[in-house]
């Protein structure tokens, strides 16, 4: 029989082994390590033969674990208030069940996926620092015996190192993924605004102009100014529907497209229909993209346009006049055999200019309630028709910023324009 001494220098060794355990925990910043060691060393200190550890997920409201089976690696989830761990979780309180099988609480059925059989068991739930579930440690088969009062006590002090040191890679597990999509958000910005054109192509007797700003990252809107032919030159204002990668994504190929036919076609409404047929097998339901395209003619002084749900285009005259064009056809991807009319042909003067707007220019949210307006638009563009196209955009951005000075817009911001020069 053990003496006085002997237990108590028993109780120093399991001490001085917590205390090792959690300096080992500490020491381990990544998840799926820190699993294992914590796995292992519960084994160590408790004498089990294996150890399983389930995570509670607070939004769901579930444990979870990865548990290996005959053939793989399975991650299994069930309610948080099911099973001995479930039972744990809610009492978070420790349980000894000294014969599983005999308990009505235990489910036999990871047993059955792996081919094991669990004799006896010791549960214990592991918090965080603010007393907050973090999940559930379970001590499987005790090698000698059956697990004790002094093992629970144990299994408790190796659980609360264990949900501390589980807190701190679950953060920094989210630190590090929240890091990692704003980096590929970042990516995407940077790639989509590499897809805009850097300068406007050269079209004597005109002055062109482009300016995006995505409300996220990256946005659904996106124009593009490019050589249409000799002395010709095509604009085009796109949306597509919805915010982030997505949409960026389905923007990039519509403006692909638009380039790739309009090498072989110089009518916007037929580019517009062919794009249309491409577009529609390529979109889910709900998913679809508007676009006004323009064709001006440099030596005519005119411009052809048509739109597919895109609009109004604004034509503003020097004299002060406007004119709204509304648009000529159905969103691309809503209907594969969708018309977009036969295209007008405006003539402008000189000093008259062709303006596309997304409704995030518009629709912009004011501080005050209400938007912007399209009647604002078009007072504040007018005001700008003796600078610079660059000098008009510069005008309407700082009319959106302005209206909402916070900085957050609930919608990406973009407009195109081509005036002709007196």
């Amino acid at each position: 029989m053990d003496g006085p001494d002997d237990t108590h220098a028993a109780c120093r060794r399991e001490l001085e082994i917590i205390l090792g355990v959690a300096r080992r925990l500490a020491s381990e910043p990544m998840l799926d390590p820190l699993l294992k060691s914590i796995a292992e060393e519960t084994c160590n200190l408790l004498d089990a033969e294996r150890a399983t550890l389930f995570l509670y997920d607070a939004r769901a409201d579930e444990l979870f674990s990865r548990i290996a089976t005959k053939s793989e690696i399975e991650v299994i989830r069930f309610p948080a208030g099911r099973g001995i761990a479930g039972f744990v979780a809610r009492q978070r309180t420790c349980l000894i069940v000294p014969d599983t099988y005999a308990d009505p609480r235990f489910s036999p059925e990871v047993d059955r996926k792996t081919g094991w059989r669990t004799r006896n068991m010791l549960a214990v739930p592991m918090m965080n620092l603010e007393g907050q579930l973090v999940g559930v440690l379970e001590a499987l088969n005790k090698r000698r015996g059956a697990f004790t009062d002094q093992d629970a006590q144990f299994g408790s002090a190796l659980a609360a190192q264990a949900g501390v040191a589980l807190e701190r890679a679950r953060l920094l597990d989210e630190f590090l993924a929240k890091r990692r999509l704003e980096h590929e958000m970042e990516l995407a910005r940077d790639i989509q605004a590499g897809l805009l054109p850097r300068t406007p192509p050269r079209l004597p007797g005109f002055d062109l102009a482009g300016w995006s700003r995505p409300s996220e990252y990256a946005g659904g809107d996106f124009f593009d100014l490019f050589s249409w032919g000799e002395g010709r030159v095509g604009m085009m204002l796109g949306d597509a529907v919805g915010h982030g990668v997505g949409p960026a994504l389905l923007a990039a190929e519509t403006r692909a497209l638009v380039r790739a036919l309009a090498l072989h076609e110089t009518r916007p409404a037929c580019v517009l229909r062919d794009a249309n047929r491409l577009l529609a097998g390529d979109v889910t339901e709900g998913r679809f993209v508007t676009l006004a395209l323009a064709t001006v003619d440099g030596p005519a002084g005119t411009a052809t346009f048509a739109s597919a749900g895109q609009g109004p285009l604004l034509l503003l005259r020097r004299s002060g006049e406007s004119r709204r064009l509304e648009s000529t056809g159905l969103p691309l991807g809503v209907m594969p055999d969708g018309d977009f009319g036969s295209g007008e042909s405006i003539q402008l003067a000189p000093g008259d200019a062709l303006l596309l707007v997304s409704d995030g220019i518009f629709e912009c949210d004011m501080r005050e309630g209400g938007v912007v307006g399209i009647d604002r638009v078009i007072r504040t563009a007018c005001g700008r028709l003796d600078g610079t196209a660059a000098t008009m955009l510069a005008a309407l951005a700082g009319l959106t910023e302005s209206a909402n000075p916070n900085g957050r817009f609930s919608d990406d911001r973009t407009a195109v324009v081509a005036k002709r020069l007196e």
